[in-house]
């Protein structure tokens, strides 16, 4: 007896169907993915500087979970015992000794390595943010808008930002605007407010160049909406001038952090008044720039015998690691856009 014929499977109700134009975004999409991790491993700078980064990273992370939330992640660990000892670089203290209260080099900069990414990268990041977003959208539209956002530029383009940050910061943070807790953060603002021109400016220029392309005009052509057409061909086509100008800042940021410390310290040394220029939440605060100010004012000596130069060697060591692997990354990331640069 034959049994009954079965036909086809049911077909499954959940099953999704894709279009043929979603399948082809999914294989651009992860022939793009492929691309870039192939770029990736072939840029040895590139890497390096990742690496340098990461390891940063690492540091940070374990300086946050060896303090937790203790009050000492505000303050560099004192201790006048060590004070005993050799002020130089030994096997027990690698980074040597700071006169001032008994401060171990190695521990101090290591935990102010998270401050130091939290605060440089809050600051870099907001203003490539705001400057990317106004120059893009500006460049791109025009408008009154345009014209607004280019008067803004030109007016805090005309003064170096390591002198109009501290005019500004002296201007407004004082007892009667600001409390003094809020100080880290008024300078954390200040200098998104002065810096953000420097990546507006050139990157509208390089979005109003971009958006008269033939491959722009060609997606307008095709039906492509405004939207598309800005995230898709005028932004990453626009963002070559951020690569150069963020090393620059991170720079910009320790200087005016190292001298303010500077100032602070000389103004205690001479007059008692230490900390008179300070933007930090306390005269120890463990940040690098604050480290190699006081290492300057205390370690730096003409005299023969009389420089203790690991105290403020060290400190610049760590800023120049951290500028080196910001620019190396920026350096990589810009050959990789040059790469699939006009619609690619």
């Amino acid at each position: 007896m034959q049994g009954p014929v079965m036909g086809p499977p049911a077909p499954d109700r959940e099953a999704v169907e894709l279009t043929d134009e979603e399948v082809y975004e999914i294989a651009n999409r992860a022939g793009r993915l492929h691309r870039f991790g192939r770029e990736l491993l072939q840029d040895t700078p590139l890497l390096v500087g990742l690496l340098l980064l990461a390891g940063l990273g690492v540091i940070a992370v374990v300086e946050l979970l060896r303090y937790g939330s203790s009050v000492d992640t505000l303050a560099i660990n004192l201790n006048w015992a060590i004070l005993v000892t050799p002020p130089g670089p030994s096997w027990s203290h690698p980074f040597g000794i700071a006169n001032y209260l008994g401060v171990d080099v190695l521990t101090a900069v290591l935990q102010a390595t998270p401050w130091d990414l939290a605060i440089v990268g809050s600051i870099l990041l907001a203003s490539v943010a705001l400057g990317v977003f106004l120059g893009t959208y500006t460049g791109f539209t025009g408008g009154p808008l345009d014209y607004l956002v280019s008067m803004l530029c030109d007016v805090f383009l005309s003064i170096p930002p390591f002198l109009l940050v501290p005019v500004l910061y002296l201007g407004v943070a004082t007892p009667a605007f600001i409390p003094p807790q809020y100080d880290l953060l008024t300078f954390l603002i200040v200098f998104i407010v002065v810096i953000w021109p420097y990546y507006a400016r050139p990157v509208r220029a390089r979005a109003e160049r971009v958006s008269r392309e033939p491959y722009v005009e060609a997606a307008r052509a095709s039906g492509a909406s405004p939207r598309r057409v800005l995230f898709r061909h005028v932004l990453p086509n626009s963002l070559f001038p951020v690569f150069a100008q963020l090393p620059v800042d991170l720079y910009n940021i320790f200087f005016v952090l190292t001298v303010f410390s500077y100032l602070g310290c000389q103004g205690h040394t001479q007059s008692g008044n230490f900390g008179w220029v300070q933007v930090l939440p306390s005269v120890f605060f463990p940040e690098w720039g604050n480290l190699l100010g006081i290492g300057a004012c205390y370690g730096w000596s003409f005299l023969p015998g009389s420089d203790f130069w690991w105290m403020y060697a060290f400190p610049l060591l760590m800023i120049v690691l951290f500028g080196m692997s910001v620019m190396l990354i920026c350096d990589g990331l810009e050959r990789m856009l040059h790469g699939r640069a006009y619609g690619s």
